[in-house]
């Protein structure tokens, strides 16, 4: 079943909404790539602004959390070009400002975002991985998507092929917004 996406900067968010953000308005948000100027960063964070104004509840869930963390680590490693593999370089002293800095980022989230148990063992992961099989499904957007369904959750993200699970999804991505109208 398709999502049903709406435009997340048109979105009159209201008090007590559940939002799931996905790593990547977390990453537009508090990411290496936050930066003045990123057009991403701008209207994520008027999004992020317009949640904060409706008392929207926003969750955070381990996999969007440990992308963040990944995208995080990998960006700063890409940008840094330390000749070596990214595992090494994790374990040299020249992470360890970037562990720093993530750290530091991660609070921030957490200091609005609910950390979410996972119903992982109720979920249909046959069904999950069936359509995985099949070509074209992401395995962590499917897995968010369960999460959503689970917790009764709308999903926030600029992934532009999130768009199977029956879920209502909020975006700034024209290309999510057009494959999945309300």
């Amino acid at each position: 079943m398709k999502n049903r996406a709406f435009n997340a900067t048109a979105h009159p968010f209201a008090e007590g909404e559940r939002i799931l953000p996905d790593a990547n308005f977390w990453v537009y948000l508090y990411g290496p790539g936050a930066v003045p100027g990123n057009k991403l960063t701008a209207t994520y964070s008027a999004v992020f602004g317009q949640l904060l104004t409706a008392n929207a509840e926003l969750f955070l869930d381990v996999l969007v959390l440990s992308e963040f963390v990944n995208v995080f680590a990998r960006t700063q490693y890409k940008q840094k070009n330390p000749g070596t593999d990214f595992k090494t370089w994790r374990n040299t002293p020249d992470f360890v400002p970037v562990a720093t800095a993530i750290q530091t980022q991660t609070m921030q989230i957490l200091a609005v975002a609910k950390p979410l148990d996972h119903a992982f063992a109720t979920w249909n992961l046959t069904g999950v991985f069936t359509d995985f099989a099949a070509g074209g499904h992401d395995v962590n957007d499917q897995l968010l998507t369960e999460t959503c369904r689970h917790h009764q959750l709308n999903f926030l993200t600029h992934d532009g092929d999130c768009t199977e699970g029956g879920i209502t999804v909020y975006t700034a991505n024209p290309h999510l917004l057009a494959a999945c109208p309300p």
